[in-house]
Order: C-alpha cells, then structure tokens, then sequence
C-alpha cells in the first residue's frame, strides 16, 4: 500500500517485461525496474486472444475430420445404395493401361474383387470411355460368378478385359467400370456400382 492506494503484482505477460505494479484505487500502472507501463490495447489483445486460440482450434479439429471424411470416400471399399453389392478393386481413379494390338484394337484389363448377394450368384459388368459431357463409347460388358448366391453373400476375384475398338479413339482419359446385378424379372441394372478409371494408351 503506497499513499492509501493497494498496489497490485500482475504476472508476467508476454508484452510486459519481468512485472507491472497496478494502483487498485487509480488503475494506473508503475513501472518499477526492467518493466513497462500496461497499456489498455495489449490487454485487449491478450483478451482476444483468449477468445480466438480454442476458436482456431475448433477450426484445425473440423478440417482434420473433414480430410478424414474425404479419405474415407475416397478409399475403401464402395457399396451400392441397395447393399447387395461390396467392390473393393479396381479403386477410384485406377490407371487401366491399353496396348495396341495388330488388328488396331486397344486391350487392357482391370482386376475387379469385392462381395454380392446375387440371384443365380451371377454379378454383371460393362465399361465405357467418356469422348465427351454427354458421349461415352463402350469398352467391353460381361457377367461372372461369385462363390455363393442370394440370401448369401458370394466373393468374387476377376480379370476383366476391356477392348477399344481400332475404329474408335485412343483409350486416354476418363473411363467408367460399372458392376451390377441384372434384375431377374426385366434384366434392368440394380444394385450399381460405379468406379471411375483412367484410361492411358501405351505409346
């Protein structure tokens, strides 16, 4: 107490130099020795940024989930909006690389693994090149078997062979890989599952 006034020690901030000395009755801060007089905007600094620090922090833990959520699409296995059918190869975005053939033609293959529960355990496939927004050219379609059928779920592990026609264009760019199950009753595609590809001509 100096002159009927309390004097207060305020801790170290990282604006002042060692301590502050603050008259209670005034508010006017003494500088003793290696210190500096506490000014009202830095306390307003260190106020704000009280506020904003766990706000920042909030924020990196959002953007971590987000990346993670976006991870997650973007691997792992897919799954038809129905759940018959699980593709866990090719994945998104696979390079599928053709070979110029003799006659003209354009082969490569894709290796397509994953589950399905599937009448006559029968899974059908095709797979298209996109030349254009609203203009794709057909790369090959089939059926294989899986291990077991419908009610059970049957695995599957299969080469495909894509073939691009020599009266087509080169294989380059954006390609489909669409696996599906043909309705028993109209042959109408269910259960789809689309896996876009990069499509690459060997020179």
């Amino acid at each position: 107490m100096t002159g009927g006034q309390v004097l207060w020690h305020l801790p170290a901030f990282p604006f002042l130099d060692n301590s502050c000395t603050m008259a209670a009755s005034t508010g006017v801060a003494s500088r003793t020795s290696g210190s500096i007089y506490l000014a009202k905007k830095p306390l307003e600094y260190y106020n704000a940024a009280k506020v904003v620090m766990p706000m920042r922090r909030s924020t990196v833990f959002l953007l971590v989930v987000l990346l993670l959520f976006i991870a997650g699409c973007s691997s792992g296995p897919m799954q038809s909006q129905e759940g018959n059918v699980k593709v866990t190869l090719p994945a998104r975005q696979q390079t599928v690389t053709f070979v110029k053939q003799t006659d003209g033609s354009w082969k490569g293959s894709v290796q397509a693994t994953g589950s399905a529960r599937a009448f006559e355990a029968t899974v059908s496939w095709e797979a298209t090149q996109q030349l254009s927004s609203d203009a794709l050219t057909s790369l090959g379609q089939g059926s294989f078997m899986t291990s077991a059928g419908a009610p059970e779920f049957g695995t599957f592990d299969q080469t495909l062979m894509l073939v691009s026609a020599a009266s087509g264009p080169a294989p380059d760019g954006k390609g489909t890989l669409r696996i599906f199950i043909a309705s028993a009753k109209d042959g109408s595609q269910q259960d789809i599952v689309d896996i876009p590809l990069v499509l690459k001509s060997a020179p």
